[in-house]
């Protein structure tokens, strides 16, 4: 931007149209809420705006927003052209007329300090009760002027002021509800009824009212003195249309205004006007201002888009060498900054000469060369004060080193400089640089380096040619010449960093072989405090120690965008600074990052290849363009930023926005456990210069670092309580330590809240309860049908067999052995007691009464003892011990007890045997039951017709149990182990 630094605040705007996402371009007013958020109106409707995206609300149609303001709930209220009053509410964002439908055109809404809401219409002003909807209207002198009526303002002393457009200005007194025009044609002094037409206004900080004017420029009125002077703007139609107070880069107070041209300053002590003449590519009216006061940002309202003033952007300055400075074109090749004098610079140009320049006062002054047109190449400055300048000369012409003497503003010449003069095919000077005995190190591309000492007037060159010849073969193409602190010259090269060992005459490669492959090509060099290498080259920055040890390789997978580095210069905090084709980048020390600015921050061009250094304090990097130059202010630029602000730009839940209070925790069913958060710094700053980070807590365990992208994403949540964390940074790294914070919980479906999977636990146990009991009634019901059973076997069928016993016996006493039927009868005696002793075992395993393993082992002895002791088998019963619990089923005892029947029968029938023992066990739900004898044995693999040892075998199978049978003369021995559970 062409303006004189002295008078014009150096301001790069920020633009904003409809290519950015606004409803339309015509924007009338501007506001901030207290979450941070920018609100605009515009022609069409009114806009939410973050700093990256607008929300338009355009339900019901408003048309014309040219009032907005924000009460103290947060609620947006506005006046427009076609709903008349409405508001926006500032958790759901729903845009409402009031209730008190204000139909037809309104304008300028302002909200006062005590809570009132004022607005105009066509015919006066109107204040507004916002709780109750109730209007007071107070009525203008009718004029041909068509169209909403007044603006206002508010001063120190919360009186309100009512501007009207062409009434007159008037003052609100609240003690009797009543305007009182001070100045104008509604004004009851004749000696102020003055034809002013009046538009927008703003109170300084002093309590003076400024007030811009349709047709007398701008108005300044003293409303202790109820003086006012006019102020013309010399321009076409002397109109000021909207004025806010604020600084400029300097701190100076300064009025922004605008006119029906553009956007300019007023600056109350010279009482003069300045005007930007290149914001938009044609004229624009500007509507309104609105200064955020916590930021500083500047928001001008025009009609052709938002114009954005924001000073943390502004860190770049561009100062272009005027054009009675250079006659022809010419690119900046080299800075100097005076030994002598701190706030001048030499700049070395592209043809012509060089120029000197004062920072303070902005002054600049050719020095041409006192031959052709001539390339800069280098700048170096003795402590005499002398500069010696290197060039290139393209017509061939000797010669190609100058020397300037500041205390003479002069050329001068010396022998040493005839001497360095005579060098080199062609007059091609490309680097210089004096070492700390004051010789001269004079270097060409193509053809190497010279060295010449003053004293002595010679050249003291420590190598042989032969060397320099080896040394720049194959194209080894000498690209720059760096002498530290020691005097060590450093070299570099096509073929990598190079040092000159001076005492041996030879050139000593530094670099190791993997950056000598990779990266060889060193365009520039740079030595820091610490005595460190670092190398701007083709593909990447390298970082290494003095010996060539390389700590860092910093390349275009770190944020490079173009491969062909060139210039290097140092900050005041270590950070390293470097030009490409494609921005200038800080590589910062701390955070071992690189960031990159661009014409987007304020550079003339993205070329920053012509040459880069820094002041001598190294607050500021001077950056070489065409016709100019970039300052960049590092102190303030890399300077830790105040907090931003963190809100929430939306959230949704499967695409549909959430509308509730969000400093308030978030309740998600269960089918809805999937959202988005749209989350954003709100300091306006350029997009990139944000970074974010968040994380989820109870899902994630580190935060996310998601760059300048500012949206999370979660899905298929667990039901379960979670906070959502979200910080910001700076382009550079400085995280703000004050985070955003959300709580979502995520609420079970009804078949995982606690009250369901209790009461389904109480209705299995009731399940359950009633499975039992059903269990214990078919049990009961059981024990009493054998009850029945048995007593019924036992009376009847026990009672019936016993009688036929009876009078078995009763007939074979009178018959005689001779008698044909006696045989029968003893046959049907027999089996009757047979039957008698089998119906007699069934009664006793179906009675409940003998379940317990006591009864059917006391059952087992008493039959047992009575066929031993009929015998005279010596016998012995090992017997368990706490069996009053135990229990067995009707079918265990019945198999249980036939086995063990069946093995006594035939011990006693067929063993022969002597001693018999019988042990019965429990062990571990498991019942253990042995028979052993001292008899004849058997085979008991042998095929027999009799079922006795099979029955064995198939009610072992039936009680799921083991049976282990051995047999040989002298033992015979059976062992039973069945599970009691089954």
């Amino acid at each position: 931007m062409s303006v004189s630094l002295a008078q014009l605040p150096d301001i790069h705007f920020e633009t904003i149209t409809s290519k950015d996402g606004l409803p339309s371009n015509t924007i009338f007013t501007a506001t901030k809420d207290k979450e941070g958020f920018m609100w605009f109106g515009t022609r069409l409707c009114p806009v939410r705006y973050d700093g990256t995206t607008f929300q338009s609300f355009r339900n019901p149609k408003t048309n014309l927003v040219t009032g907005i303001a924000i009460d103290k709930n947060n609620t947006v209220w506005l006046s427009s052209d076609k709903s008349g009053i409405c508001k926006i509410e500032a958790h759901s964002l729903k845009m409402n007329a009031i209730e008190k439908n204000i139909i037809g055109s309104t304008g300028d809404f302002y909200i006062d300090r005590q809570g009132n809401g004022w607005y105009s219409d066509f015919s006066g002003a109107n204040k507004l009760n916002l709780s109750t909807g109730q209007v007071v209207h107070y009525p203008f002198q009718t004029t041909p002027f068509l169209w909403n009526k007044a603006s206002f303002i508010e001063d120190h002393a919360n009186t309100l002021w009512v501007i009207g457009r062409d009434n007159g200005l008037f003052r609100y007194d609240a003690k009797n509800d009543t305007l009182i025009c001070v100045l104008g044609k509604d004004s009851t002094d004749p000696a102020k009824k003055d034809s002013i037409l009046f538009s927008k206004g703003c109170v300084d900080h002093q309590g003076i009212l400024w007030i811009g004017s349709y047709n007398r420029g701008l108005i300044r009125y003293n409303p202790d003195s109820n003086e006012f002077i006019a102020i013309e703007t010399n321009r076409v139609n002397n109109q000021i249309t909207t004025v806010m107070e604020g600084q400029d880069e300097n701190g100076n107070r300064i009025l922004w205004v605008g006119d029906d041209q553009g956007l300019g300053v007023f600056r109350p002590e010279q009482k003069k006007f300045y005007f930007f003449t290149d914001i938009f590519p044609q004229r624009f009216e500007v509507n309104n201002l609105f200064r955020d006061s916590d930021q500083g940002i500047v928001w001008a309202c025009t009609t052709e888009g938002i114009v954005k003033y924001h000073p943390k952007s502004n860190m770049i300055k561009a100062i272009k060498i005027p054009d009675y400075v250079l006659s022809t074109p010419a690119s900046v090749t080299v800075f100097l900054q005076d030994k002598l004098d701190d706030n001048t610079y030499y700049l070395g140009l592209s043809n012509t000469g060089i120029v000197k320049w004062n920072s303070v006062s902005n002054q600049f002054k050719l020095i041409p060369f006192p031959a052709p047109p001539t390339e800069t190449r280098w700048m170096a400055q003795r402590s005499d004060g002398t500069i010696w300048i290197g060039t290139n000369r393209w017509d061939y012409t000797r010669p190609g080193i100058f020397i300037y003497d500041p205390k003479k503003n002069a050329f001068v010449t010396s022998e040493l400089l005839k001497l360095a003069n005579s060098y080199f095919s062609v007059p091609f000077f490309m680097y210089g640089v004096f070492d700390k005995k004051d010789r001269l190190w004079l270097g060409n591309s193509d053809e190497g380096i010279h060295v010449l000492d003053e004293i002595s007037n010679i050249e003291v060159t420590p190598w042989q040619d032969s060397t320099q010849r080896n040394f720049l073969k194959n194209n080894n193409l000498l690209n720059g010449i760096c002498i530290d602190r020691y005097d060590r010259v450093l070299l570099c090269a096509y073929d990598g960093i190079f040092y000159v060992d001076q005492q041996n005459g030879r050139f000593v490669l530094l670099d190791p072989a993997e950056i000598t492959s990779n990266y060889p090509a060193a365009n520039s060099l740079l030595i820091d405090a610490d005595e460190n290498v670092w190398a701007a080259r083709w593909g990447g920055l390298t970082y290494s120690s003095p010996n060539g040890k390389i700590k860092r390789t910093i390349t275009t997978d770190d944020g490079f965008y173009d491969h062909e580095n060139r210039g290097l210069a140092y900050d005041y905090q270590g950070n390293i600074w470097i030009g490409n084709y494609e921005g200038i980048y800080c590589f910062m020390r701390a955070t071992q990052r690189l960031v990159r600015f661009t014409s987007n921050d304020g550079l003339m061009n993205n070329n920053t290849t012509h040459g880069i250094i820094s002041s001598r304090d190294g607050k500021q990097i001077f950056v070489a363009q065409k016709n100019g130059f970039n300052i960049i202010k590092a102190d303030q630029l890399l300077a830790a930023q105040n907090p931003s602000v963190l809100a929430v730009g939306s959230f949704k839940i499967r695409g549909n926005a959430y509308e509730a209070d969000l400093s308030k925790p978030v309740y998600l069913k269960r089918s809805d456990n999937a959202f988005s958060v749209d989350f954003i710094a709100l300091n306006y700053r350029k997009h990139q210069d944000n970074q974010y980070a968040y994380f989820l807590e109870g899902f994630e365990d580190d935060w996310n670092y998601s760059g300048a992208e500012h949206q999370a994403y979660y899905t298929n949540l667990n039901p379960d309580s979670y906070t959502l964390h979200i910080k910001t940074s700076d382009a550079f790294g400085n995280w703000n330590s004050k985070e955003l914070l959300l709580q979502i919980h995520v609420l079970p479906a009804f078949y995982e809240t606690w009250w369901f999977k209790i009461a389904l636990l109480l209705l299995i146990l009731a399940i359950l309860y009633g499975l039992y009991r059903y269990r214990i009634n078919q049990l009961l019901n059981m024990q009493r049908v054998r009850n029945r059973i048995s007593a019924d076997l036992h009376d009847e069928l026990g009672s019936s067999l016993s009688g036929i016993s009876i009078m078995g016996t009763l007939a074979q006493k009178t018959m005689t052995e001779q008698h044909p039927s006696t045989p029968f009868i003893s046959r049907i005696i027999e089996d009757v007691q047979q039957i008698s002793g089998s119906l007699d075992d069934i009664v006793w395993n179906i009675s409940p009464k003998n379940d317990g393993l006591k009864s059917v082992i006391a059952r087992m002895t008493r039959y047992s003892s009575e066929l031993f002791e009929a015998k005279q088998i010596k016998y012995q019963f090992t017997l368990p011990e706490n069996i009053d619990r135990i229990r067995l089923s009707m079918e265990q005892r019945r198999n249980f007890y036939l086995i063990f029947k069946e093995s006594v029968n035939n011990l006693v029938k067929y063993s022969q045997c002597l001693q018999a023992s019988i042990n019965i066990e429990v062990i571990n739900q498991n019942l253990l039951f042995t028979i052993q004898d001292d008899g004849v044995g058997f085979d008991v693999d042998m095929q027999s017709e009799r079922n006795g040892l099979r029955n064995i075998r198939e009610r072992v199978k039936a009680l799921r149990g083991e049976l282990q049978l051995e047999s040989r003369p002298g033992k015979t021995f059976l062992q039973l182990e069945f599970p009691m559970n089954e």
